[in-house]
């Protein structure tokens, strides 16, 4: 009597825990693929690689239809473009001069300074933004100088990895590859800026203004 009743106690725990899962209602036939082709998806898809390594934060802006980055270090401030004071028989690339919080600085247009093509719509005066930067290599005969380059936008300020920067093969668009410390892969343009302000147009042009 008693191992008939603990037999039937047993089936019925059996089919009470079986309850649960026969309860269970799966979706649709078409919901239940597309959750299984997702997970198949996710499961294909190869870990992803960490980067590692030293980083570079960036001033990214814009100078037509190419971004251009920059180090912050090498950037003060950012103004927005209100007035410049020409200076006559200075370089081409000269923009004019503005005072920036009590600070005289000569402007350049990099486009005219760095030699990139400008389209007939686009005059290379319509910039909406200055941003100061200075030279910041002790040992350059330009250590410490300091001007403003025309930005038509100041898009983001970004950090990368240094070794995400590719070296230049051959000139981009015409600049000279001393100037240029890469490109990354979006094709972004990542300036030297060190080099750049230690060019001795700028140094002569400086002495000029």
């Amino acid at each position: 009597m008693t191992q008939t009743n603990a037999s039937n106690n047993s089936r019925q725990a059996g089919h009470n825990n079986s309850e649960p899962l026969q309860n269970q209602t799966l979706p649709p036939p078409a919901e239940l693929a597309t959750i299984l082709a997702r997970r198949a998806r996710e499961l294909a898809k190869e870990p992803p690689v960490e980067s590692a390594g030293q980083t570079i934060k960036l001033l990214v802006f814009r100078l037509g239809d190419e971004r251009y980055g920059v180090d912050v270090t090498n950037v003060r401030e950012i103004h927005p473009l209100e007035q410049l004071t020409s200076v006559p028989r200075t370089p081409n690339f000269s923009a004019g001069v503005f005072s920036a919080r009590g600070r005289i600085l000569s402007v350049i247009d990099l486009r005219a300074f760095l030699g990139l093509p400008v389209s007939a719509d686009q005059p290379g005066r319509g910039a909406e933004k200055i941003i100061a930067v200075t030279n910041t290599d002790p040992i350059s005969e330009a250590a410490n100088l300091e001007v403003g380059i025309l930005a038509d936008e100041v898009t983001d300020v970004i950090t990368i990895f240094k070794d995400n920067i590719e070296p230049p093969l051959t000139t981009h668009s015409g600049i000279q590859t001393e100037f240029l410390h890469g490109i990354t892969s979006d094709l972004l343009v990542v300036l030297n800026l060190n080099a750049l302000l230690s060019d001795k147009r700028l140094i002569v042009f400086e002495e000029i203004v």
